[in-house]
């Protein structure tokens, strides 16, 4: 991707790393709309930023130090904005939401449709379990086991020592199994 210790140009960039910070965003805010807006925003944000990569770490680390900063900043505007909205909401309808009982399942004989359906609802289960963690958990816990980032890697990108990356994948994966358990025989 470098051309003998040349800077690399923003298509090489882009070409190397947008699927994986596509993937990233998705995984992260589980929307496909705004992963992709997302990814458009943090790529602007590159080739603004691109005269001032040093070269002292890789771009992809460069790069995935941005996205980080850019999602979960993103997440906490949401999280407000969502809060701000409850706020707004007449008590009585959220209550009443909360009254709703679910629709009765009759169990019927299993079709391979139906098996795709019981695996995407466990996928759904879990990424919903994921996203629920707290974000300094959630964060390293998808770079790790679904970016397939080392250890090290994400402690560069997060600006965290090694130790404190393996501490907090290690509190995720113990929050998600605590979060998971009533469900483990379904999954």
């Amino acid at each position: 991707m470098e051309h003998g210790g040349d800077r690399p140009t923003f298509e090489e960039i882009y070409d190397a790393h947008g699927d994986r910070v596509l993937n990233l965003a998705y995984r992260i805010t589980a929307n496909e709309e705004t992963a992709r807006d997302l990814t458009q925003e943090i790529f602007i944000k590159v080739y603004e930023n691109l005269g001032e990569f040093e070269q002292r770490s890789q771009v992809f680390t460069w790069i995935y130090r941005i996205a980080i900063n850019h999602i979960t900043s993103y997440l906490r505007k949401e999280k407000r904005r969502r809060l701000v909205f409850f706020m707004d909401r007449k008590l009585a309808d959220v209550f009443r939401e909360g009254d709703e009982e679910p629709a009765s399942a009759v169990p019927a004989a299993e079709t391979p449709a139906d098996k795709k359906l019981e695996e995407n609802e466990r996928v759904h289960l879990v990424w919903s379990t994921i996203r629920s963690l707290p974000e300094k958990y959630r964060v390293p816990l998808v770079l790790f086991f679904y970016d397939g980032l080392s250890q090290k890697e994400i402690s560069d990108v997060l600006g965290l020592s090694v130790a404190a990356v393996e501490t907090r994948i290690h509190r995720a994966k113990k929050q998600l199994v605590e979060k998971l358990e009533p469900w483990l025989r379904h999954i």
